[in-house]
């Protein structure tokens, strides 16, 4: 009797473990959450760097700020000023895309490939801020751009196996 309770016992934490698992998998996926945002002044600066993202761990963060240049041009910007960089991914790896809005407008990252919408954030408006979950599950390339400003505000994102 000890024996078929403890199978049973087992059994339903097994069960709740796997629901609880199911759970926060679909919620990574399909979480868009705006955030508090502080306002920051940028400079702008050729786009000669890219982001590297480590498969480290198995949720790893790329930071973009929406940067307004002169004429009201928009561009995308990493934390280390560089302007519409090429982003690094490696595949079957959950990235946390965070973007801050100083600017005076909306915006809203789309990540796709051929005409092909990927994933996106929510709308951006001013002063905000925004985050998404993206995972590749394949390599190649893809491309990210703003859904406002798609002439300025885009880039390129290489998906590797490593």
């Amino acid at each position: 009797m000890d024996i078929l309770h403890f199978n049973k016992k087992t059994l339903t934490s097994c069960i709740i473990i796997s629901i609880l698992l199911i759970g926060m998998s679909y919620s990574s996926y399909y979480l868009v959450q705006p955030i508090s945002a502080k306002k920051s002044s940028s400079n702008d600066k050729a786009s000669s760097t890219s982001t590297e993202a480590s498969a480290s761990n198995s949720n790893t963060s790329i930071a973009f700020n929406a940067l307004e240049l002169k004429n009201q041009t928009y561009r995308w910007q990493n934390t280390s000023k560089a302007i519409n960089p090429t982003l690094h991914l490696i595949a079957n790896t959950d990235y946390l895309i965070k973007i801050k809005n100083p600017t005076d407008t909306k915006h809203e990252l789309i990540i796709g490939s051929n005409g092909t919408e990927l994933a996106k954030s929510s709308e951006i408006k001013p002063g905000k801020s925004g985050k998404f979950t993206f995972n590749a599950n394949s390599t190649g390339t893809l491309e990210y751009h703003c859904e406002y400003h798609p002439d300025t505000m885009k880039g390129i994102i290489e998906i590797s196996s490593q």
